[in-house]
């Protein structure tokens, strides 16, 4: 009896002296979270760098990787002391110190292991199955099985063997990592890379006759063809009704582009993207143009020129226009993304790192707000209030340009909860992934929720607008209520963006509102963006610049034609900033047909746009001519705006 004691005793002593041999060693478990999440880096970097470098320069990419390290080191500490926290409270748990340092490098390497992984099987298949698109439910259950196969891995080979392996293959990769973040971060302070703030300046003082305040409110991804005030048969758009009764509304206004970076930046600076080579959402401004703006010029007239925003690609530091601004504000959305989507300025930022080297942390993030809040992320009231903030505080002291930009109806289509079943059959949490439907669902249910998100846009701008009124600002303002692009649910093409340029992508709101103006005007001309600049400029008295594309619609506010011309839309977000245009598709329109090319295939189509809004019926083999006059006006366009690319 006495000797089977001793043995158990000796055998429980050998037992904890082995555990206790295997120590936590957290400097390693650093480095090899490092190593993995930093690894993942150069995967997504190799992956995406032919098309970054379509809209950027080297300098620039590597000024982007360098941010994109210093978040994913950032998540490594995080995650690093946070398991360290699990662990130090395994330990003072009865019972489970004995697991803590296995549960604690299981954490360690999970999650960054699995994070790898993924990024490494997306690259095989983007190569091996470029057509292939898994939603976010087999994301999910790749990086379970990451996991797994993680945790196998520690079954297989015992902690030590682990802990040997990353010793000797992940540490020295993760330590490199990190002093070459300590050398980036370096770099980017002296390139002046910084988090965005929202910043108001100072007021100044204003001589002379005070000319009318501006307010413009762009509302994105809002289409025309399902606003009540253009004929629409549900009640979308109650409070623009209203306000159009005593406005200018435009019938047949033309977005520029089909995506929020070329249209926004259209309105700006009254250029046609092939003009400011803005074309897809990373794209910006260089150099002189950058100070071409429409707020750039007010502000030489005495204006106090502002933005709000709550759509970072819609916002001046996504453009680089943060210069021809007194102030700029970013409604960041709720929740997580809220954190996700911080800018850095001085860096072109949100589309690089948050939708190209760092996609899969953004996508984490907007399905963890989706499941845990299950709300919509942008309300458009913080936009508003931020804006009559911003006014009061600056009020009469100065005229004021005051731009907002909301993001609602834009996706994903959730809206507040006294606005859903009121179109739509059922009240559910739609968000849509490249141009997909969900298979239990149709594209009459989808917009029927997209027009819910209308209602709830008409609401919050009905309360901006009713805000000016009731404090007396409307009557001795120009306020103009538009969009950015519009959206899509026809011809087999969801939400917007992408090679097409059907009406509802491009036929957008416009309504101008002049001070003291009480009567209602219907204007059936075309209009495109690029008119908004030299129209506001027109009708405070100020001189047109002649590089922009535009022309002034007051001969139309005064009751007078405009001259014939053509206006035009381009989706561009295949061609480089740096080249001539050579993909791509093109549309010119005139006061009765609309003619479409794709660059790429030189597949034409013709419309009479104004009878046929559904663009059901091609005319360009019955007729040829006007297809061929078109076709001619719109390529000797192209080739002029190619010619300082060409001739370099």
């Amino acid at each position: 009896m006495h000797l089977l004691s001793e043995t158990e005793k000796d055998t429980t002593t050998t037992t904890s002296s082995s555990s206790d041999q295997i120590k936590l060693l957290p400097w390693l478990g650093f480095a090899s979270i490092a190593a993995f999440l930093c690894s993942s880096l150069e995967i997504s970097l190799l992956e995406c760098v032919d098309s970054l470098s379509m809209q950027m320069t080297p300098w620039e990419i590597a000024l982007e990787a360098g941010v994109a390290l210093i978040v994913l080191l950032g998540l490594s500490i995080a995650w690093w002391l946070g398991t360290l926290v699990v662990a130090k409270t395994l330990r003072m748990i009865p019972g489970t110190r004995r697991y803590s340092t296995w549960v604690c490098w299981c954490l360690w390497l999970a999650f960054p292991f699995s994070y790898f992984g993924l990024e490494l099987l997306a690259a095989i298949r983007l190569q091996m199955f470029p057509n292939w698109q898994p939603g976010a439910l087999s994301s999910l259950m790749s990086g379970l099985s990451l996991i797994v196969i993680c945790a196998a891995g520690f079954f297989r080979f015992g902690l030590s063997g682990v802990q040997k392996f990353c010793r000797i293959r992940l540490a020295p990769i993760g330590w490199i990592h990190v002093v070459l973040g300590f050398a980036i971060t370096l770099i980017l302070l002296v390139h002046g890379v910084h988090p965005f703030h929202d910043f108001a300046g100072p007021a100044r003082p204003f001589a002379g006759s005070r000319p009318p305040d501006i307010y413009v409110i762009t509302i994105d991804a809002l289409r025309a063809q399902d606003m009540s005030v253009y004929g629409y048969d549900r009640p979308t758009t109650p409070n623009l009704q209203r306000f159009a009764q005593h406005s200018f509304t435009f019938e047949n206004f033309i977005a520029n582009s089909n995506l929020t970076a070329p249209t926004t930046t259209s309105i700006e600076t009254g250029k046609l993207p092939w003009s400011h080579r803005v074309f897809e959402l990373g794209s910006f401004l260089r150099n002189s143009a950058q100070q071409e703006t429409l707020p750039a010029l007010l502000r030489q007239r005495g204006y106090y020129t502002a933005m709000i925003s709550s759509n970072v690609f819609a916002s001046p530091f996504s453009r680089s226009t943060l210069a021809s601004y007194d102030a700029a504000e970013y409604a960041a959305p709720l929740g997580l993304a809220g954190v996700w989507m911080s800018n850095p300025a001085g860096i072109n930022g949100q589309f690089t790192l948050f939708f190209s080297l760092l996609r899969r942390l953004g996508s984490l993030a907007s399905f963890l707000d989706r499941v845990i809040w299950r709300r919509y992320p942008y309300p458009a009231e913080t936009v508003f209030g931020q804006a009559r903030d911003l006014i009061e505080s600056r009020d009469d002291a100065q005229p004021m340009f005051v731009w907002t930009h909301i993001f609602p109806p834009h996706d994903p289509y959730w809206p507040p909860a006294p606005y859903r079943m009121r179109f739509a059959p059922r009240e559910r949490l739609v968000q849509v992934h490249g141009h997909r439907l969900a298979p239990d669902l149709t594209a009459s249910e989808l917009r029927a929720q997209y027009d819910e998100m209308i209602l709830y846009a008409d609401h919050a701008v009905g309360d901006y607008l009713d805000w000016l009124e009731q404090t007396g600002r409307l009557d001795r303002a120009i306020v103009i209520v538009t969009s950015d692009h519009g959206e899509s649910f026809e011809h087999g093409f969801l939400l917007h963006g992408g090679p097409h340029l059907y009406s509802g992508l491009i036929h957008i709101p416009l309504m101008i509102h002049l001070p003291g103006q009480q009567q209602r005007e219907i204007i059936a001309q075309p209009a495109e963006q690029v008119d908004l600049l030299p129209t506001l400029l027109d009708l405070v008295g100020a001189p047109v610049p002649g590089w922009t594309d535009g022309g002034s619609l007051r001969p139309a506010l005064e009751g007078k034609s405009l001259p014939q011309r053509q206006v035009f839309s381009m989706a561009l977000e295949t061609d480089s900033t740096f080249r001539p245009i050579s993909k791509g598709t093109l549309a010119i329109m005139d006061d009765d047909f609309k003619y479409v090319i794709h660059l790429d295939t030189q597949e034409q189509e013709l419309y009479r746009y104004k009878t046929d809004p559904s663009e059901e019926i091609n005319l360009t083999k019955s007729d040829p001519d006007v297809a061929q006059r078109m076709h001619d006006l719109l390529i000797s366009d192209l080739r002029k705006a190619n010619e300082p690319l060409v001739t370099r």
